[in-house]
This record gives structure tokens, C-alpha cells and sequence, in this order.
């Protein structure tokens, strides 16, 4: 069990600055803030409480998922050829579904957190605005980044599409479907930036749910990823001429997207774990011979905090295809160096 060292009775309200540790390093001299009406963590219960509750919600991905299936295997059945398209159109309306189910969870995981703080909008903007020019500017470097299929022997090029309208159109309802979850994951951001309010109890309770709400948006994006890859290789079995090397560079611009969403959240999520651990836990003055449970205390919450995984190390656990993506993309290119 984890148990809060308790603070002096003395000096009730003084803030404690913990004489060395990352949050000395950091210099930390944040105030204390009472809990208020409708803070983090009244406002994450009420808002359990309305989802819950309330059947429009449940609704609402609903109808996001069935239109994303629509929209996702109209595209597909758009191509030309009939035959063997049935691999191809299923893929595709499990894409759409994914990322209407994604868009539907991101939007209402917004609302959550607009209760807990107050969000300056401008700052989700710009980014929103940096994850939508990276996606489109990888997207439109394809077939920069992969040239065309040359044969061997100084044979003609071999007819390969490294881009097409049908592509560019299900990698934009991919990204439309992240798009709730960018905004959220930079809201998120922006609570865990600032000083938590309450007492430590309600603050490491904030923090638990921060984490754990960011654990499922990266959930839901890493299944993203891995239907973008599905789709782009499914594609090929309907007679579109698609390089080989689409399917893994797909799965590269996926991941380097998602990662352009999460890992400024989560670096500052770590931080303000770590600053809280620091100063609610520090061993500074701890007796010599509680010092163990002390320490094994302190692991135990760093590790509920996640504060010993790395940016990549969620990553990776969170995106299930990331490893064996930049596997892939490493082979390609020793391959194309031949």
C-alpha cells in the first residue's frame, strides 16, 4: 500500500522543496491550490457520471463508427476491378469504423477535459494545425521519398503508384478520425502544465486519470495505424499497382503523426508526476529504518505514473505495429542501398 508521508503540523500550509531530485533540478516553487467547485477531479466524476447516464453519448460514437464504416468502404468500392475486392473493401470499413469510433471518443474525452480546466484554444489550434501539415506533408513527399519500381539491367520503369486519390482519401479519414484526440491530447497538455488544485490526494487522482485517459486515446490511434497499414497492403489485391514499399512507409507517416500528438502530452504528464512525487514523497527526511518501504513506496507510485517508461517505451507499448514498422523501414532502406 502506498502511504503519503504526512506533513508538518507546524507549518500546515508551507509548500515543501524537496533539496535534490529532478523536482530541485526543475527548481520547483509552485504554490498550492485549493480545491474548488467543479475542479479536475469533481469534474472527471460528473462527467463519468453523465456518460453513464446518458444515452446520447453512446449514440453519438455510434453514429460516428456506422458512418466511418460508410465512408470508408464507399471509397473502397470505388475501384474499377471487381475481382478479389472483398479482402479490400472489408479492411477499409474497419478503417472508417475505427476512425469514427476514434472520432467519437476523442470528442467526448474533450468535453471531459474543457470541465477540468480552462483551455486556451489558440494553443490547440497551432496543435492541431502541426499535426495536420506533418500528416499532409508526409503523405504528399510519398512518392519523393519512394521512387518508382526500375528494373534490372537497364530494363524500363515498372509501373507503380506510390500515391493515388483513393490512398490520399482513406489516409484523410484517418486523420480526420485523430483529430478529436490531437485536440484532447494538447488539452491535456495544458491541465498538466499548470499546478494541480486540490489536496495531494485529489491531485494524484487527476493525475491517475489523465494518464489513464491518454493510455486509450494512444490505444485507439495505435489501431488506426495498424488498419492503415492493412488497407494499403489489402489494396494490392485488388489490382492496384502499389509499390511494396507504401505498406511500411504508411505505417512509418502513421506512427511519426501519433507521435507528434502524444509525446509532448505525455513528456509533460511525467514531469508534473514526477514533481509531485518529489514533493509529497521525497526520502530526504525519511527514518533510517523506514527507509526501504519508503523507497518501495515511491517505485510503486512512479510506476503507477509511468514515470519509468520512456516516450518511445509508450509508444511502442501503445502502437502494437510500431517495432515491427521501423524493422520493415530499416530492411527497405538496406535493401534500396544495394
Amino acid at each position: 500500500m502506498i502511504q503519503q508521508r504526512q506533513p508538518d503540523p507546524h507549518q500546515p500550509g508551507a509548500p515543501v522543496h524537496p533539496s535534490g531530485g529532478p523536482a530541485g533540478v526543475l527548481a520547483y516553487t509552485e504554490p498550492d491550490r485549493a480545491a474548488a467547485h467543479g475542479g479536475v477531479v469533481a469534474a472527471a466524476a460528473a462527467a463519468e457520471a453523465r456518460e453513464a447516464g446518458n444515452w446520447s453519448i453512446g449514440d453519438f460514437r455510434l453514429a460516428t463508427m456506422l458512418i466511418g464504416t460508410i465512408v470508408g468502404g464507399g471509397i473502397a468500392l470505388t475501384n474499377g476491378s471487381k475481382d478479389e475486392r472483398l479482402i479490400f473493401v472489408i479492411v477499409a470499413a474497419l478503417l472508417g469504423a475505427a476512425s469514427g469510433e476514434a472520432f467519437g471518443f476523442g470528442l467526448s474525452r474533450w468535453a471531459e477535459v474543457r470541465r477540468m480546466h480552462r483551455i486556451v484554444k489558440r494553443r490547440v489550434w497551432f496543435s492541431l494545425l502541426t499535426v495536420i501539415a506533418v500528416a499532409a506533408g508526409l503523405v504528399a513527399a510519398t512518392p519523393l521519398l519512394l521512387p518508382e519500381v526500375a528494373g534490372g539491367n537497364g530494363q524500363a520503369v515498372i509501373e507503380a503508384h506510390n500515391l493515388t486519390a483513393r490512398g490520399i482519401a482513406i489516409s484523410a479519414l484517418a486523420i480526420i478520425g485523430g483529430l478529436p484526440s490531437a485536440a484532447t491530447l494538447a488539452a491535456v497538455k495544458q491541465v498538466a502544465a499548470d499546478p494541480l488544485p486540490g489536496t495531494p490526494g485529489q491531485q494524484l487522482d487527476a493525475l491517475l486519470r489523465l494518464r489513464r485517459m491518454c493510455a486509450r486515446m494512444l490505444s485507439q490511434l495505435g489501431i488506426l495505424v495498424l488498419l492503415v497499414m492493412g488497407v494499403n497492403a489489402a489494396a494490392r489485391t485488388v489490382g492496384i499497382d502499389l509499390d511494396p514499399g507504401v505498406v511500411i512507409f504508411s505505417g512509418v507517416v502513421a506512427s511519426f503523426v501519433v507521435g507528434t500528438m502524444y509525446a509532448p502530452t505525455a513528456a509533460t504528464l511525467r514531469r508534473r508526476g514526477q514533481i509531485f512525487v518529489e514533493r509529497h514523497f521525497a526520502l530526504d527526511h525519511v527514518p533510517v529504518a523506514e527507509l526501504v518501504d519508503a523507497a518501495e513506496n515511491k517505485g510503486k507510485l512512479e510506476k503507477l505514473l509511468s514515470l519509468d517508461q520512456t516516450t518511445f517505451g509508450e509508444l511502442k507499448a501503445g502502437l502494437v505495429v510500431l517495432s515491427p514498422v521501423v524493422a520493415g523501414a530499416v530492411a527497405l532502406m538496406i535493401q534500396n542501398l544495394k
